[in-house]
């Protein structure tokens, strides 16, 4: 599989233009949202279910004015898997319906962003269950299309010396979302019944901030223009020409003439770490260059990912991993840990979920410079980030059932980031982002069952 590149720090300023910072900006709001979402409701738990005091008949009648809605825990966590299920069904159906509606890139984040202006609005002004969860699926809908767009958006849009780099920017965006929603959360807003609602209404304005910014700053990815944009543009001739167009808004000149020479010369260019490791091998370059434009021809669909030899094997590491990561009750820990830990330690439950969620931040960035092939490379990362995260979960078990007060399992943080750069490793012309599909689909299947499996009991 193709390795992904990893460019100096250096490069970064020669290589693209201020339009495609603020670009990026626009397409990562999706991917701060979804974070965002997984734990905007976590330290709100005692005011919706009343635990912070008794309700009244106030409170019954007419919650909005109070603050206060008494759901029981079972409602609590139906309301909070509503939002995954919404995430389940978009990015199950983007995918299709996208491609039969012509829509592109910039479409498919122009709804992600009215969703979670709905979403957000519905769930800052809600007064009962009903609304409560129409809020959170219409959330799930907008972070669903994210999750599945955001990844390839950013790999079409990047020069091949960042791809690396920049997609690990759709990771650390989920975990900062996370980590402002425990934040504000934690912060008078969180715990005053009056301005709660402030929390989920932060969520629709960044939705409206992004769909603003879809009139100013965004444009749509050459590299879909180049690809299903044939059929909706009318001519190849003129979807290139679009796409080169957009390119040389977001990149050097320099790097568009390289582009420019790269395809005309019978191929896209080899990531640095194959050109450091196969030097000199003209066989392997004509080969190469061969195999790409066979895969230009033939995507890999998505019921084809498991019966291709060539992506087989990273596909059902993906999957089980992603399994593995979700069921360990890592999202049970981000949807509930104000709940969870405050059995232990009461006090500092909230701040136990913030720190959690900056070590997260933290380990977003080793693995840019560990996942290099001659450091220590992607099936060492893999390998070391699923034991990191067993022993984490074992220890976090024994905290809970046996009340140790020390328990250091925030290094569970570091099972986050590798799966995420193992999905750079694809060949973009090859799967045609299908890969991204199925680590969405498996993500937010496993995150269900463990959102409406999860039951907290404070007795």
């Amino acid at each position: 599989m193709p390795q992904a590149t990893t460019a100096p720090p250096s490069a970064t300023s020669g290589t693209v233009t201020t339009r495609f910072r603020l670009a990026l900006l626009w397409i990562l709001f999706s991917a701060t949202n979804y974070g965002y979402g997984i734990s905007e409701l976590n330290a709100l738990q005692p005011i919706l279910t009343c635990h912070s005091r008794d309700s009244t008949i106030t409170d019954l009648v007419l919650p909005i004015a109070t603050g206060c809605i008494p759901l029981t825990e079972s409602q609590f966590g139906l309301v909070t898997s509503l939002f995954t299920l919404g995430g389940l069904v978009s990015s199950f159906l983007i995918s299709p319906v996208s491609k039969s509606l012509g829509w592109g890139r910039k479409t498919c984040i122009t709804w992600s962003s009215i969703a979670g202006i709905a979403g957000g609005s519905v769930l800052g002004l809600s007064s009962g269950i009903g609304g409560l969860g129409m809020g959170r699926f219409f959330q799930g809908l907008g972070s669903g299309i994210g999750v599945v767009m955001v990844p390839i958006f950013l790999n079409e849009i990047s020069p091949v010396a960042l791809k690396g780099n920049i997609g690990v920017l759709n990771q650390f965006s989920i975990v900062l979302g996370i980590f402002v929603a425990q934040a504000i959360g934690a912060s008078w807003l969180g715990s005053d019944g009056k301005y709660w609602r402030a929390v989920p209404l932060t969520s629709g304005l960044v939705s409206l901030l992004q769909l603003v910014a879809t009139y100013s700053v965004g444009l749509e990815s050459p590299g879909w223009l180049e690809g299903e944009g044939k059929a909706v543009v009318g001519s190849g001739t003129v979807a290139r020409d679009r796409a080169d167009e957009i390119r040389s808004m977001l990149w050097s000149a320099k790097e568009v003439q390289s582009w420019k020479e790269g395809r005309s010369s019978g191929g896209a260019r080899t990531d640095e770490e194959r050109q450091g490791l196969l030097a000199g091998d003209s066989e392997y370059e004509d080969t190469n260059s061969t195999a790409n434009r066979s895969s230009e021809r033939h995507q890999v669909g998505l019921m084809g990912l498991f019966k291709d030899p060539e992506v087989k094997p990273g596909a059902i590491l993906i999957v089980l991993t992603q399994l593995g990561q979700q069921l360990s009750g890592i999202n049970a820990v981000l949807y509930y840990s104000v709940g969870i830990l405050g059995s232990i330690l009461p006090a500092l439950a909230g701040s136990i979920g913030i720190l959690i969620t900056v070590i997260n931040i933290i380990m977003t960035f080793p693995p840019i410079y560990l996942i290099d092939e001659h450091r220590v490379g992607r099936k060492s990362l893999m390998v070391g980030s699923a034991i990191v995260m067993s022993v984490a979960s074992a220890l976090l078990g024994a905290g809970i059932v046996y009340g140790y007060k020390m328990i250091t399992n925030f290094l569970v943080g570091s099972a986050f980031l590798p799966v995420k750069n193992m999905l750079a490793s694809y060949d973009q012309n090859h799967t045609g982002g299908a890969v991204f599909y199925i680590f969405s689909l498996t993500n937010l299947i496993t995150a269900i069952v463990v959102a409406r499996m999860y039951r907290y009991n404070p007795e």
